[in-house]
């Protein structure tokens, strides 16, 4: 259609415009002003130079990332939160690196501006509650985490000081019997049999031993009569009737120290240690003081008769035996023995013993060894020691051997000779036997 108005001239039209272009709008609140572009660009071209000289000094060229961007007023964060909606942000943590631009590239658009705000500036409220849970690599624990851990460390503490605790009670609760593997059990059990033992070998079977009932027991079941035992518990008095008395940790705690002190103060032997200590201790029934009175006189006779017994022309001795002859440490009834045997052929005393360990120094010697050479040469020696066996077997009954036996000493076989425990007082002289 031709123009009515050729003459007219024809409106010019704005560069970057389309023929259909709406008619503009008032500009809304969500356009930046001015200044505030010239801020961003400004902030913008300052970021580019900064990391452009980070890749010149990291080696590799490798990014260290953006640097964060100070906040930009309310217009910012209005299109920040905007663009952070519509565009979510990967579930990695930590913020994206953003492309890498030249350093020498021009002023950013306005659709860069807002993306590059978009994509680094995101406010807290953008993070998603998914991400926000998860604990970062090389961050610390969960508080949540660390309570847990330490209540279940707490329950196991709390666990093994119950079975510690436990087992503690139940060690405590034993006897000390009751575990017979135990070192401390195998220890009283080898004193109180070797008690036994030698109790039932060498105590006369005359006198009246006193006794705890397992040793009572022991005792019996070794042979010795049962009605020579006399068993001592809680609510007995001192066994002041008996001639010996088995002190076991069991009887010591009936009596204590004053048995000892005060009713048997000379130790025929003693067995283990400690607080397994077993003693066979002499008792007088008046008391200790007495006991020592006798034993000053019995020991006075001892001497005399010894030092006489080196006079007699049938007897030969050792320079030790003869030591122990004219010290009255020799039991009596020995001293008559040997008088007496020498009165029927010649004999010659190697030594003087105590068969028993840890007897008291006052306690008399019951055993002597006799040569199985006959001085005169009229018997072999085995026909020898047959005529002594025979002669000693028959000589008075209150001074006959217990036993008699070949054993080696000294280096050479001997005839040893024993009398019983405990040796009596007053056997030579005046004074009564306890």
């Amino acid at each position: 259609m031709a123009d009515e108005n050729p003459g007219r001239e024809l409106p010019q039209r704005v560069r970057g415009a389309t023929r259909s272009a709406p008619p503009a709008r008032a500009p809304s609140s969500s356009v930046l002003s001015e200044d505030l572009r010239q801020r961003m660009r400004a902030a913008v071209t300052a970021e580019r130079s900064g990391a452009a000289t980070k890749q010149d000094e990291v080696p590799g060229g490798e990014e260290t990332g953006p640097e964060p961007v100070p906040p930009a007023g309310p217009e910012i964060t209005a299109r920040s939160e905007t663009t952070a909606v519509s565009k979510p942000p990967p579930a990695v943590s930590g913020p994206p690196a953003s492309p890498a631009r030249a350093a020498n590239a021009g002023p950013m658009a306005e659709d860069e501006i807002t993306q590059w705000l978009g994509t680094t500036a995101q406010p807290p409220s953008s993070v998603r509650p998914g991400a926000a849970g998860r604990p970062q690599a090389g961050s610390p624990r969960p508080a949540g985490w660390s309570r847990a851990r330490l209540a279940a460390m707490l329950v196991v503490v709390v666990l093994f000081a119950g079975v510690l605790a436990a087992a503690a009670i139940r060690y405590s609760g034993r006897s000390p019997g009751a575990s017979p593997t135990s070192p401390a059990s195998r220890q009283a059990a080898a004193a109180r049999v070797a008690a036994a033992t030698w109790v039932a070998q060498q105590v006369s079977r005359d006198v009246v031993v006193s006794c705890d009932p397992a040793m009572c027991a022991a005792l019996k079941a070794r042979g010795f009569p049962a009605g020579k035992l006399l068993a001592v518990g809680s609510g007995s008095e001192v066994p002041v009737s008996s001639a010996v008395v088995v002190e076991t940790p069991a009887v010591l705690s009936l009596f204590g120290s004053s048995l000892a002190t005060a009713w048997a103060p000379a130790v025929l032997a003693s067995f283990g240690s400690g607080p397994y200590l077993v003693t066979v201790r002499v008792i007088d029934r008046n008391g200790s003081a007495a006991y020592r009175t006798k034993l000053n006189a019995d020991l006075a006779d001892r001497k005399a008769a010894g030092s006489a017994l080196l006079g007699d022309a049938q007897i030969s001795v050792t320079q030790l035996a003869s030591g122990q002859l004219t010290t009255g440490v020799v039991d009596s009834r020995l001293v008559l023995a040997l008088a007496a045997l020498a009165g029927h052929q010649p004999i010659s005393i190697v030594q003087f013993g105590n068969p028993g360990p840890g007897p008291s120094g006052d306690v008399p010697l019951r055993s002597v060894d006799l040569s199985e050479h006959d001085r005169a040469g009229h018997l072999s020696s085995a026909a020898y020691v047959r005529t002594l066996r025979a002669y000693l077997s028959a000589v008075d009954v209150s001074f006959r051997p217990a036993r008699m036996t070949v054993v080696p000493a000294d280096g050479q076989d001997v005839l040893r000779v024993e009398v019983t425990a405990p040796s009596p007082l007053g056997v030579i002289g005046p004074q009564s036997s306890p």
